[in-house]
């Protein structure tokens, strides 16, 4: 019995063997079939399925946040922000997706959703709606060609606080937010065209943005993922992740509270002088580091435009008309982004005697004491051009030369020099080349050529005239004056970037004067800055910025160019370069007051010393103060008596 029972269950066991074998070789085969379909609906998926086979591996690229701009302290100039932008899916908003669309529905929403975006975003509903509906318009055509329709359309730019308040209150159908990168500048405007722009792929355009673009980029990252046929994520690939690493920072060399400091002093000076601009650069001498670089401009009503024909019909009226002499600068942004410290150039009239003064005595031209008829104050040279000194004098010595700023005493002292050691008097102090701080659009200035150089050239070069030079220019040369030591008549490399005091930069040195003939053209331009400080503290007796400093400068007012080139305007540029303390110079600080209103001129007081001299007298005391520098004994004895009496007045 038991045997029989046994192959019974042996029996049943090979059928059921049997069967399953069978069942499995049925769902291999049906595995294979299916496989079989998959791989030829991939190879070839037939018309109706074509659109909608494709690579089913997504790519996604995270940007990576730029580096920071930072100041010389660490405060943020400009830093890279998460904010939000609207989007739209035209395919949604359009209900493209729906089986049986409401035509008139439809519309009526499109136009609500257009209507409601252009309040909130500030746009313009015309552009809003052109936007928006020429896309719905080519997903028509796309899905009526069995075409992929668009997904995304970004309307305005990143969002308010405000804006997004009111986008999140409200619901509309294929209306979405999306996150952006956002660069945000919180420093004053007064920085605005040393910090630049970045575009909308968050690269330099302008500025420092631009110049160490390539620092402040950071590493993007990305993301490789298998998603399903609607497009649902449903793994990472392997090995296909890569992580992302922000941007480096740059700390500049300017000073943000030095920068809106000097920006309230020069509007300030503008305004005193019911002028069309100003312009300032403050720089530290030893280091080269530019510390506040601002550019102030002011509207003045009743300017002219310059056109030949207005200016000859002024003259032939014999009226004096105010011409607008500050190029324009239209900036996407609204604030103007063209530093005109370092592309916009200008003649520097007296404050360029220095240079001329130092090279004449350097080659032995003259000595310090030798005495100069300077004709009270008139003279013609000897090929009959005229020639005047705001103050007259019947004799003065070199010194007094250049602590009068006499005209007729500098050009009989820079006659002595051959056309080409003045010419390269001129470019050793670095004029005709630029700086090259790291500012796009830098200007190089302008030197007249050898061989283009005249008697005329030489008389004028004496004076300031004839030679153009940028605020930054003028600043690097004037630094050779305010270095001591063994670097004094050296001249420095000027840095946006702040220079660590122990960098070997700081050794290398391009000497332009023989450090005894530096310093001596220091110590003679005390005197021209103490006799501003002087007359200045007469006029404003209660204005405390004008006491307590003891610096060195000199002064300058030339007229400002004609855009033709053929003559000059009855409008000036007025200017004061100085330093201090005067003992180890901390500092160096150019001012020009542009066009000075003519008021003023009308009462001669539109002079560099008047205007420009106290605005770099209140910067420099400030500025020393802020950095606990002493900045010398108030109201320094006058040691050189009466020949300053009027010194420095041009």
């Amino acid at each position: 019995m038991s045997g029989t029972l046994h192959s019974l269950h042996d029996g049943r066991a090979r059928r059921a063997n049997r069967i399953g074998l069978a069942a499995l070789l049925i769902m291999a085969l049906g595995f294979v079939v299916v496989l079989g379909r998959v791989v030829q609906l991939q190879i070839a998926p037939g018309d109706q399925l074509a659109p909608f086979v494709g690579e089913r591996t997504s790519h996604e690229t995270y940007v990576a946040p730029r580096g920071d701009l930072l100041d010389r302290r660490g405060r943020v100039l400009a830093a890279s922000v998460i904010g939000m932008r609207v989007f739209v899916d035209p395919y949604l908003l359009a209900d493209h997706d729906v089986a049986q669309r409401d035509e008139g529905e439809v519309a009526e929403r499109i136009g609500n959703a257009v209507t409601l975006l252009a309040a909130i975003l500030g746009e313009d509903e015309s552009a809003v709606a052109d936007r928006i509906i020429s896309r719905i318009a080519q997903n028509e055509r796309r899905i009526a060609a069995d075409e992929r329709p668009i997904r995304y359309v970004s309307v305005g730019g990143v969002l308010s606080d405000a804006q997004l308040l009111r986008m999140q209150a409200v619901s509309i159908r294929g209306v979405q937010l999306e996150q952006r990168l956002v660069r945000e500048a919180p420093a004053c405007d007064a920085a605005a065209p040393i910090i630049g722009l970045v575009g909308v792929d968050h690269d330099g355009l302008l500025g420092a943005e631009r110049r160490f673009d390539r620092r402040l980029q950071g590493q993007d990252g990305s993301i490789a993922f298998v998603r399903d046929a609607r497009g649902k994520p449903l793994w990472v690939e392997q090995g296909r992740y890569e992580i992302g690493s922000r941007g480096a920072d740059v700390r500049l060399s300017i000073d943000l509270a030095l920068q809106e400091m000097a920006q309230a002093e020069l509007a300030r000076g503008v305004e005193d002088a019911d002028a069309a601009g100003g312009r300032l650069v403050l720089a530290d001498p030893n280091t080269g580091e530019v510390l506040v670089i601002v550019d102030v401009r002011r509207d003045v009503g009743g300017l002219s435009e310059f056109t030949p024909e207005a200016w000859q019909s002024a003259v032939a009226a014999n009226r004096r008309v105010r011409f607008r002499t500050i190029r324009p600068d239209e900036s996407p942004v609204g604030v103007p982004m063209r530093s005109r410290c370092v592309e916009d150039v200008y003649e520097p009239g007296s404050t360029f005697k220095s240079f001329m003064w130092s090279a004449t005595l350097e080659r032995g031209k003259v000595t310090i004491d030798e005495v100069f008829d300077v004709h009270k104050g008139r003279w013609r040279n000897a090929y009959g051009r005229l020639l005047a000194d705001v103050t007259p004098k019947d004799e003065l010595t070199w010194r007094d030369v250049l602590i009068n700023s006499s005209n007729i005493g500098m050009t009989q002292g820079v006659d002595r020099l051959s056309f080409a050691e003045a010419h390269e008097a001129i470019t050793r102090f670095g004029f005709g080349s630029k700086t090259d701080i790291g500012l796009p659009g830098e200007s190089i200035g302008l030197v007249t050529s050898m061989k283009d150089w005249s008697k005329y050239t030489q008389t004028s070069v004496a004076m300031g005239y004839e030679v153009a030079v940028t605020p930054v220019q003028m600043v690097r040369a004037f630094s050779n004056f305010a270095r001591t030591g063994d670097r004094a008549g050296t001249l420095p490399d000027l840095s946006l970037t702040a220079v660590p005091r122990e960098s070997a930069a700081l050794n290398l040195r391009r000497r332009v004067l023989p450090a005894e003939i530096a310093v001596l053209a220091r110590n003679t331009m005390v005197y021209v800055a103490e006799n501003m400080l002087r007359v200045m503290r007469q006029r404003w007796p209660e204005d405390e910025g004008l006491h307590g400093v003891r610096m060195f400068g000199k002064s300058g007012t030339a007229k400002i160019a004609r855009p033709d080139g053929r003559g000059y305007f009855e409008q000036y540029n007025s200017s004061f370069v100085a330093g201090a303390p005067v003992e180890e110079p901390r500092l160096v600080i150019l001012v020009v007051i542009d066009d000075p209103g003519p008021e003023l001129i009308a009462r001669r007081r539109h002079y560099g010393s008047q205007v420009a001299g106290p605005v770099a007298a209140r910067v420099l005391k400030k500025a020393l103060e802020y950095y606990g520098v002493p900045a010398g004994p108030a109201d320094h004895a006058d040691a050189h008596g009466p020949l300053v009496a009027n010194a420095g007045a041009d």
